[in-house]
C-alpha cells in the first residue's frame, strides 16, 4: 500500500478516535435500560474505513453525513481470529466472535474454539422469548448468518446451514440462494439465468418450511402479502451486482427483486410484534464479493443499499427507542485505496493485483483489472466527490480479506459503549450486557 494511503487510515482512525471520545459524556446505566431491549446487527462484509470513506464521497459528498457514518458512537473493532498464525480473518471466524463472544480459528462457523457447540446470541435471544430474525442482500446461507443461526463445520455446507434455520425455527429469513432450498432438477420460482442459479439442494426444503407454518415469499406481490409470524422469503440473489454483469438485465424491471431496505422493513414489522424484543442480523454480502473482484462501481451500489437499511431502522428507532443497532464490518477486503486522478497532471498508476473474478463475466476485456502502463480500468472510477468538482479514483492491494481493524457505529441503549477500540469479540460482551446475560 502506498505510504499516503496508510497515512490516511490513520488519520481516519485519529478522527473517528476523536469523536468517540468525545460521545463518551454520557452514559446509560443500568435504571436506564428498557426491559426487553430488542438489538439489530447490520454487517457491511468486508467494508474498512476506505469503503466507507469512497461510499460517502460519491452518494453524499462533503457536507451530508452518510447515516451509517451518522449514528451518535463510533469506535472500532479488531478482526484478528483466534488462530495463533493468521493475522486476518475470515467471514466465518469474524462473525462467530460476535455471535459467541469467543475468538475461533478461520473457517469455524458459530462454534467454539475447539470446534464445541456453544450458544449463539441467537440461542440466548430465543430463549429469552424474543423473536429472531436474518437477513442478506445475496445468499442466506453465507457463514456470517450462519455463525448466528445455523453453526456448522464447514461453511460450505449450505443446505445444511438451511435445515439448521429451520430446525431452530427462526421468524424471518429474508435473502438470496434459493438454490440450495429446491432439490436438483427443481428449478424453484425464480428463473435460471446460469449455472450459479441452478438448484443444487437434497430435498424441498422451502415444502418442508411452509408445513413448518412459514409464510413464502419469492417476488414482489407475494413479499407485500407477508404478515409472519414466520416468514421465508427467498428472492433474486445480488439484483444490483447482476444489473452491472449480465447484460440486459434491470433489477428495477424484475419482479422477483426486493431491495434490501423493504426487507429489512418488513423484517422489522414481523418481529417487532413480539413485546419481549426481537434479534435481527443483517448482511450486505455483495460488498465483500465487489472487493474480492476489485469492483468500485458495484461497492457503491452495496452502500447505498446499506444505508438505506439504515434509514429504515433509524426511522424505526424514533418509535422504539429499546432497539440497539450496531453497524460494523467482519473483515475488510481488497485492501481498497482512495486515489488522486491526478498527481502533477498525471495519472497515478493503479497495482497490477489480479481481482478473483472478472467483473462483468460477459465481457471480452474484463473491466477490473488495471490497463496497460497502471491506466485506470472502469470498475475503479473516477468517481466524482458529490457536490464537488473533485474526483477519485480506488486502487486495490489484494484479490483477498486484509487484517485492518474495523469501524464500528452505534444507536441506542447501551451505544456508548462502543466508544474506542475493542476486539471484536466485544459486540457480544455489550449484547450480552444490555441482556443481563453476562
Amino acid at each position: 500500500m502506498p505510504s499516503t494511503s496508510r497515512v490516511s487510515v490513520i488519520a481516519a482512525a485519529l478522527v473517528l478516535g476523536a469523536a468517540s471520545l468525545s460521545a463518551c459524556s454520557s452514559s446509560s446505566s443500568d435504571s436506564e435500560l428498557p426491559k426487553n431491549p430488542s438489538v439489530i446487527i447490520l454487517s457491511g462484509d468486508g467494508m474498512g474505513p476506505q469503503q466507507r470513506t469512497a461510499i460517502q464521497y460519491y452518494l453524499y459528498g462533503l457536507d451530508e453525513r452518510q447515516p451509517m457514518d451518522a449514528l451518535p458512537y463510533t469506535g472500532f473493532l479488531d478482526t484478528i481470529p483466534g488462530d495463533p498464525e493468521y493475522a486476518v480473518t475470515d467471514s466465518a471466524a469474524g462473525a462467530t466472535a460476535w455471535a459467541i463472544g469467543k475468538k475461533v480459528p478461520n473457517g469455524t462457523t458459530g462454534l467454539g474454539p475447539d470446534g464445541e457447540s456453544v450458544p449463539t446470541l441467537l440461542d440466548i435471544a430465543q430463549d429469552r422469548g424474543m423473536s429472531t430474525g436474518l437477513v442478506n442482500d445475496h445468499d442466506i446461507t453465507n457463514a456470517t448468518l450462519a455463525a448466528f443461526g445455523s453453526p456448522v463445520p464447514d461453511r460450505d455446507l449450505k443446505v445444511d446451514i438451511a435445515k439448521g434455520y429451520l430446525d431452530r425455527g427462526i421468524d424471518v429469513l429474508f435473502g438470496g440462494g434459493e438454490k440450495y432450498w429446491y432439490p436438483e432438477g427443481e428449478p424453484g420460482k425464480i428463473p435460471d439465468e446460469g449455472e450459479d442459479d441452478v438448484s443444487e439442494g437434497d430435498e424441498n426444503l422451502v415444502a418442508r418450511a411452509e408445513a413448518d407454518g412459514y409464510q413464502y415469499a419469492y417476488d414482489q406481490t407475494t413479499f407485500d402479502a407477508l404478515t409472519g409470524p414466520k416468514a421465508l422469503a427467498l428472492v433474486q440473489d445480488s439484483a444490483k451486482r447482476r444489473s452491472t454483469e449480465i447484460e440486459g438485465y434491470d433489477y428495477n424491471t424484475d419482479p422477483y427483486y426486493v431491495a434490501p431496505e423493504k426487507l429489512v422493513s418488513k423484517a422489522l414489522d414481523i418481529l417487532g410484534a413480539n413485546d419481549k424484543g426481537f434479534f435481527l442480523v443483517i448482511e450486505s454480502d455483495d460488498l465483500d464479493s465487489d472487493g474480492h473482484e476489485h469492483d468500485a462501481q458495484n461497492m457503491m451500489l452495496a452502500g447505498e443499499s446499506v444505508n438505506n437499511m439504515v434509514k429504515v431502522i433509524t426511522e424505526y428507532q424514533k418509535d422504539h427507542p429499546e432497539v440497539l443497532l450496531i453497524v460494523t464490518a467482519d473483515h475488510e477486503t481488497g485492501g481498497m485505496t482512495i486515489e488522486n486522478v491526478l498527481d502533477d497532471g498525471e495519472p497515478e498508476p493503479n497495482s497490477d493485483q489480479i481481482a478473483d473474478d472478472p467483473v462483468p463475466y460477459w465481457a471480452e476485456i474484463p473491466e477490473n483489472m488495471p490497463l496497460p502502463g497502471g491506466g485506470v480500468p472502469k470498475r475503479s472510477g473516477p468517481f466524482p466527490i458529490k457536490g464537488t468538482d473533485r474526483e477519485f479514483k480506488v486502487d486495490w492491494t489484494t484479490p483477498e480479506h486484509t487484517g485492518t481493524m474495523v469501524p464500528v457505529t452505534a444507536a441506542g441503549p447501551l451505544a456508548e459503549r462502543f466508544t474506542g477500540v475493542h476486539p471484536n469479540t466485544y459486540v457480544y460482551d455489550v449484547i450480552t450486557e444490555l441482556w443481563g446475560h453476562n
